[in-house]
Formats: structure tokens, sequence, C-alpha cells
């Protein structure tokens, strides 16, 4: 099979980002026939033979030189890619960044652009849920959609991609995934293979995205989530570095009890968090830690929620805010529920226990933050790197309702 590239040089981009994404997916099929192969028999039910001329572009008339410049209209009537073997088999390409954005005119404009082909494809590639073009029917073409996470899936498996540099790989992988929306949630795997806030920001709302459904289902009250992701560090901060959300009962979120998501170098965590605003949380928390009876009863539903996930913490911040902006902790103190009993892991020492007792039931006049949370490190859950990590975390969230129910009820 020959390959002929009419594409951009690989370092060359367009100003649009669609147009900047489909160069580096025709970038990726250019590289090796046999990927080229595999993704025609896969995606558009192709079978090319080894003896096949291929051509391929992007974003111009069939093979003329440089870029369409003109009228908006005009450039939106060419393909953003055309495939072409053996000069009478054309597929057109239609890429989308943006979801819902699909046009049947657009399409259509496409179409008559391959009319005089013996075989004519529509490969209409999107980061929507569901095929934008389901609906359409148009005598002697084939038309195919494909989701982005399809793509990025191919263009990450081993398999599908043997042939083609590890470098290579390895920058498609990060540009695919960084382009906020269009492959959703993938699990949290780097691409760089280093935590790294930027990518980490990116993982963490695709990951809200495609949860908050399911999370309000079981939470209906936590429907605020943050929106802005910047990262300021507090100028005292005696916290590692992590990018973080939260889907919460109150649009400032400090006012009131809300789940957290962290994602962190060595682990991703999740947990309930009672802010020091939420004062009728507070005062049901006093009332717990201060009786016997409830309190050893709340422990015990501590130990229930442990069965169901990886580890239990509970944590105590004691801060106050110089100049109402720089965050200093005065006192900080973690504990693993498992050293109430001792684990095969956990040093038995319930004296941690007896501390954050007392700190709970006696916060009171100052900034307290309590939180109960369980931590899913890298090193234990490969699974955490593929997309059905959302169930794992979904069936976490559930997890701590009971907990939540407590500490909310009236």
């Amino acid at each position: 099979m020959m390959i002929e590239s009419r594409l951009n040089n690989i370092f060359d981009q367009y100003d649009l980002e669609e147009n900047r994404v489909t160069n580096a997916f025709l970038q990726t099929l250019a590289q090796n026939s046999d990927i080229l192969k595999r993704f025609l028999d896969k995606y558009m039910n192709m079978h090319i033979g080894k003896t096949a001329n291929i051509k391929i572009s992007a974003q111009k008339e069939p093979f003329s030189l440089g870029d369409i410049q003109g009228d908006r209209e005009k450039i939106e009537g060419i393909p953003d890619g055309w495939i072409v073997v053996n000069e009478n088999i054309a597929i057109v390409f239609e890429v989308k960044v943006v979801r819902n954005s699909v046009r049947q005119t657009q399409l259509l404009a496409h179409i008559r652009r391959i009319k005089g082909y013996e075989q004519k494809h529509l490969c209409v590639i999107t980061p929507d849920d569901e095929s934008p073009v389901g609906s359409i029917e148009i005598p002697n073409v084939n038309i195919k959609w494909i989701p982005w996470r399809a793509i990025y899936e191919l263009t990450t498996s081993k398999a599908e991609m043997y042939g083609i540099p590890e470098y290579f790989k390895i920058q498609l992988k990060e540009y695919l995934a960084m382009k906020e929306d269009l492959v959703g949630f993938q699990g949290i795997d780097y691409p760089s293979g280093v935590f790294n806030t930027r990518e980490a920001k990116i993982i963490i709302k695709s990951l809200i995205k495609e949860i908050k459904p399911d999370i309000l289902k079981v939470y209906p009250k936590l429907k605020h989530e943050r929106k802005s992701y910047s990262q300021d560090v507090h100028a005292y901060t005696v916290y590692h570095r992590t990018m973080w959300s939260f889907l919460g009962a109150d649009e400032n979120f400090t006012k009131d009890i809300h789940l957290t998501f962290w994602l962190a170098e060595t682990h991703m965590g999740m947990g309930l968090t009672i802010p020091n605003s939420a004062g009728a949380r507070w005062k049901k928390l006093r009332t717990i830690f201060k009786q016997d009876d409830l309190f050893n009863a709340f422990v015990d539903k501590l130990f229930v929620l442990r069965k169901k996930v990886p580890n239990v913490y509970l944590e105590f911040v004691h801060r106050h805010y110089l100049r109402q902006r720089d965050g200093i902790i005065d006192g900080i103190t973690e504990m693993n529920i498992d050293t109430v009993k001792g684990s095969k892991k956990i040093k038995q020492n319930s004296k941690w226990l007896q501390m954050m007792r007392e700190l709970v039931a006696s916060k009171r006049g100052f900034n307290g933050q309590f939180m109960i949370r369980t931590r899913y490190f890298y090193k234990d859950h490969t699974s955490i790197k593929k997309p059905e990590f959302k169930q794992t975390l979904l069936d976490t969230a559930r997890s701590f309702y009971e907990i939540y129910n407590i500490l909310t009820q009236e």
C-alpha cells in the first residue's frame, strides 16, 4: 500500500481548533499503512488491498495547494479531511469539537464534492454521546459517525498503534486528552506520565460532568459544582498541591456539607466535607461527638463504610486567614479509622480517635473543618486508569450516603 500525504507539516498549525485535531488524527493515519487499514476496516467497513494507492488531505480542495481562503460559508463547505483510494473511492470527514454542532446542510455540501467518485463515504467525528447523523440517509453514500472517545481508544491502544513511534503516541494521547470535553473521562491517567495540575483539571472536570447526573439521584441537594478551577495557592498553605472539585448543597461550598473530589500526586480521593460555616452540620456533629451512645453508633457507621471503601480517614483542620486572604494552618490532624482496632497494615492506637473526638466536640470560636474521606492510591488500583473507574467512584459516593444522612437529618 502506498500512502501519499497532502497534509500540512506536523508542526504546522491551523487557526481553528477542530482543524488542529483533524490534522493530528489524519497525521496519525498517514504514519503507517497498517494503522490506516485497521481504521478503514474497523470504522468504515472498507477492506483495502496491499497495492492500494491512498491520498490523504486536510481542509483543502482535494489536493490543491494551500488552505481555502474566502467567506465563512465557502470555508464550511470544504470537508475537514479527505481520503481518496485508487482514485475511485472517496471519504470526506466532518470533525466537530463541540457537542450538538453538526449541521445537515454542511454535510450535504461535503457530499456534493465527491459526487463523481464511484464509492462515496462520509465520516463524522464528534464528542456527542449519541450519533448526530442517525436520521440522515443519502442514497449511495455510506455515512458513519465516530465519537472522539473511540478515536482516543484507537490511538492509545498498543495493538492498534503498533508501528507508531512511542514519542508520537504520547504526544497524541496528551493532545486529545487535554482538549476539554472532547473524549470525556478516560480514567485517571496523566498523558504526560506524571501528575500536574493542568492535566488534572481536565480529568476531574470530565469526571464531575459524567458522574453528576447519577450522584444527584442519591444526593439530590448536592447540585452545585465548582465553577472556577484557578490555582490560587495561599502563601502559608502546608497542603500538597492538588486539583479538587465538589458537589455541594450551597453554591458557596464553604456554607454547607459537600462531596469533595481531588487528584494528587499519589492518589485520587473523595469524601464528605463539613466546612466551618456549616452551622447546622456542626451542631449535629458536636451533639454526636459529645454523647457516648451517639458517638459509638457513629463510629460503627464509619466501620460499615470502611468495609465498602479502601480506607477511611478523619481529618480536622484549624485555620485562620491573614488579611482575609492567606490561609494559615494553626493545626491539622488526620487519622486512619483502622487505628481504632488495628489491622494487618495499621497499628492500633485508640488515642487518635479520642483526640479527634475532643477536637470536634469542643469546636467553637475558631475556624474548623472536618472531613471523612477515602483515597484510591494509584499504586494499589490499576483500574483507576480506565474509563470504567467512574463506576467505582459512583459506588463509593453511594457508600457515604448513610453518614451524610446522619449529618443532614433535622
